[in-house]
């Protein structure tokens, strides 16, 4: 039995609006948004041009439209999604996260939730952060941990390694 595989890790914290950014990033929600919404403005964009007879006709009124999707879809709207998880999830609020071999179980005030590791589908490091996601139910979870928390040495490495041992990478 490996070192991690009976290991509980405790951190009582809040996230900063750029760990959270930084935690979505990594999650990458979005990453299969952006990249239909980038071929529907590409197929847009195509459609304002057309090639006749007299060469090239461009439209710009549905090239217009393509540019005004693209920023709106590509730019706008992840950002106003991430921000609106921060403030609905209530990312700012101070909360106590125990991951052990059960799963992820969140604190907040007097209620909680969990996640069990069938529901975690990735884990993912960054330089400031462990990043979980998953889904309880129909609901999309995100569970950042910001490695500033761990203050005794040596436990965001194994935190790092049970994480990996129990979720893995299955993006």
């Amino acid at each position: 039995m490996s070192e991690t595989h009976e290991a509980s890790f405790s951190a009582t914290g809040s996230l900063t609006r750029d760990e959270y950014d930084e935690a979505a990033r990594a999650a990458g929600h979005f990453r299969r948004g952006r990249a239909v919404a980038a071929l529907s403005t590409v197929f847009l964009a195509a459609a304002g041009v057309t090639l006749s007879s007299d060469g090239l006709t461009v439209r710009p009124a549905l090239l217009g439209i393509a540019a005004a999707y693209g920023l709106l879809v590509l730019v706008v709207l992840p950002r106003w999604a991430v921000g609106r998880g921060f403030r609905t999830g209530r990312a700012a609020e101070e909360k106590r996260v125990v991951v052990d071999g059960a799963g992820i179980e969140v604190f907040r005030g007097g209620e909680s939730q969990r996640m069990v590791w069938d529901e975690v589908r990735y884990y993912h490091e960054t330089p400031r952060l462990h990043v979980f996601a998953g889904r309880t139910r129909r609901r999309t979870c995100l569970v950042a941990l910001p490695k500033r928390l761990f203050t005794d040495r040596g436990v965001s490495e194994l935190l790092a390694a049970f994480g990996h041992e129990r979720a893995g990478d299955r993006s």
